[in-house]
């Protein structure tokens, strides 16, 4: 039998500024009743470009995972509720391992397509107040799916959602995910779904390309990005010849990310260099501090740091992080 639910929740939401770091639209809040076009729900916003679109019309997650969540994060519980993952149709039961690739859906007077699985980003970090979930959720298959709209509409709550046609039972959300981030050396498998029609352009792209460079991606930028901050250099100290003390404050004055021994941040420079320095215990508020020695090889880092900046300049600084 094919599965079939009840929609418990339908959910839209703007665009806000999360905690001053990035902008999300993932709080979305609950309505009784919604119209969906080909892009979506009516008044469901997206904080990038590359979040929406036909092949990401509406998200779905089932609501059966938030308890084990809880159970998994207990410092987070309190997070773990509907709507939490930034999914428009709140459903119990259907899920990874029962949904796949092409099914087609009918819920109210639409009628959806599953395009591709959701990949979670450190966004999910964010919301929930814990570095490894988006990590988890993506190695563990519990990350919800996208559709595209095959038939606009209108869908209330308590509606029937359910599955009327599976071209492809093989090829489940979870199925996917395992070739796309654990067996990926898998050529059959890579071949096949790098040409499956129905499989969501960007993540049958992600096949094509292994086949054609024989490469496999590297995701821990999507999952563990760190929130790029604007900073100004308010004091810089010769702490000697070749040291020099750089004091970094938040341009807009909001409140530092916390930091832990041993913790670093990355600067990007104006001349295109990433570069990571230690933090210095800082006895001054609303102030990071990093030490800086310009070292006789230096491929432009430390050089650029003690020759061309200024107290007044603004620098890009990704948050702390500790990998200790």
């Amino acid at each position: 039998m094919l599965p079939y639910s009840t929609v418990e929740q339908l959910r839209y939401g703007y665009v806000t500024n999360q905690d001053y770091f990035f902008r999300t639209g993932i709080e979305k809040k609950p309505t009784n009743k919604v119209s969906v076009t080909a892009l979506g729900f009516v008044g469901d916003e997206q904080a990038e470009t590359f979040h929406g679109g036909v092949e990401r019309a509406v998200l779905q997650f089932d609501c059966h995972y938030y308890a084990q969540l809880q159970q998994l994060f207990p410092k987070s519980a309190s997070l773990f509720v509907c709507g939490g993952y930034g999914e428009n149709l709140v459903v119990a039961g259907m899920n990874e391992h029962n949904i796949c690739i092409g099914d087609k859906i009918a819920v109210g007077s639409v009628v959806l397509e599953v395009a591709q699985p959701r990949q979670p980003c450190f966004k999910l970090n964010h919301r929930f107040k814990e570095p490894t979930i988006s990590r988890y959720s993506q190695d563990n298959s519990k990350t919800g799916w996208f559709y595209r709209v095959l038939q606009e509409g209108d869908i209330n709550v308590n509606d029937e959602i359910r599955v009327i046609e599976r071209p492809y039972p093989q090829w489940t959300i979870a199925t996917v995910q395992h070739y796309l981030y654990i067996e990926t050396d898998n050529l059959a498998a890579t071949t096949a779904l790098a040409q499956l029609p129905e499989l969501g352009a960007e993540v049958r792209g992600v096949f094509q390309h292994r086949l054609e460079s024989n490469d496999v991606e590297d995701w821990n930028s999507r999952l563990e990005s760190l929130i790029k901050l604007e900073m100004r250099v308010v004091k810089i100290v010769a702490e000697s010849a070749t040291i020099k003390r750089f004091y970094l404050s938040r341009t807009d004055l909001g409140a530092l990310p916390s930091f832990s021994a041993g913790a670093h941040i990355t600067l990007k420079l104006p001349n295109g260099l990433k570069r990571s320095y230690s933090l210095c215990d800082s006895a001054v508020e609303g102030v990071y501090q990093i030490a800086v020695q310009q070292a006789r090889d230096s491929q432009g880092g430390s050089q650029y740091m003690h020759q061309q900046v200024n107290v007044g300049d603004v620098l890009s600084v990704y948050e702390p992080a500790n990998f200790f």
